[in-house]
């Protein structure tokens, strides 16, 4: 049995839940209280489990590198790496396209600032992307958030961060073609994520 956020909040006399912060957060893995290995994220200042990337998850998070390989010279990404998007938010999206750090991001996590374009792969997750990542990420001001839809074969990409929303929202499958507002010489057709 799983408990929702609304039900927590619903009962707190009965639910003493105790939020963190990224940095106690952070130091629980450095300390191995969470395994490096566990699949968790921080959202909302609690430790959510992520489900298990399954093959279609990885068959796209193959297609993603090889499309976006060309642009390695000019930018750095990374892949299911972790990021500190605000206090108490700490995702490891599926793909994160950074501005290039002279560092490498050695000496620090990528936050919000660096950040030019997160995708997500989304099948059995595509709520939790669309409904709580989607206003963390646009709060925090990244441009730009797309989430490949691996039912449907469409990617769906959130632009011009307004508030916790984007005020542009646009389908995208087959044909079409998507650009990264980093780099709009650069577009692909969507198909190619989904071959």
């Amino acid at each position: 049995m799983s408990i929702t956020q609304e039900t927590a909040a619903a009962f707190p006399e009965f639910l003493p839940l105790r939020r963190f912060s990224t940095f106690d957060y952070l130091q629980m893995i450095e300390a191995g209280v969470l395994g490096r290995r566990d699949r968790l994220e921080l959202i909302g200042g609690m430790i959510v489990e992520m489900s298990p990337a399954g093959i279609p998850n990885n068959h796209i998070l193959i297609r993603i590198i090889e499309l976006f390989g060309p642009l390695l010279g000019r930018f750095q990404f990374i892949v299911q790496g972790t990021l500190t998007v605000a206090d108490g938010q700490v995702f490891d999206p599926d793909f994160t396209l950074l501005r290039r750090r002279e560092d490498g991001y050695k000496t620090k996590l990528p936050g919000a600032a660096d950040v030019l374009l997160v995708i997500e792969a989304a099948e059995s997750s595509l709520r939790r992307d669309q409904q709580i990542k989607l206003p963390v990420y646009a709060n925090a001001g990244i441009a730009e958030y797309w989430i490949a839809d691996l039912d449907r074969e469409t990617l769906i990409v959130h632009r011009d961060p307004d508030g916790n929303k984007y005020r542009g929202t646009k389908s995208f499958s087959g044909d079409d073609l998507v650009s990264p507002l980093a780099c709009p010489e650069f577009s692909f057709a969507v198909r190619k994520l989904f071959d």
